[in-house]
């Protein structure tokens, strides 16, 4: 099993929620949004009720453990989430 957190849950997060359903032995682990309802929200709408939600890159990738990131940020945003991601020996996607 594959687990991965999406950071970022606005819009274009739909697309890439859609494309990880469609992979097998991939677990969505967590969400991060700056907007914590947001993140819920997009929780929510892909019954991902296990899913650890937060705020902060960091504490979702220490909690959960990734081995992925999906990276679905603003690009202002990218290179705090790729040097998190790498700092929790995580892939980046």
């Amino acid at each position: 099993m594959m687990k991965v957190v999406l950071v970022g849950c606005g819009a274009m997060s739909r697309q890439w929620l859609d494309a990880a359903r469609q992979i097998d032995g991939l677990a969505i682990a967590g969400l991060v949004d700056l907007d914590a309802e947001r993140a819920q929200a997009r929780a929510r709408e892909y019954d991902l009720s296990n899913a650890v939600i937060g705020t902060s890159v960091d504490a979702v990738l220490d909690e959960t453990k990734p081995d992925a990131v999906f990276d679905v940020v603003v690009p202002a945003a990218r290179r705090e989430v790729a040097l998190s991601s790498f700092a929790h020996h995580c892939h980046l996607l």
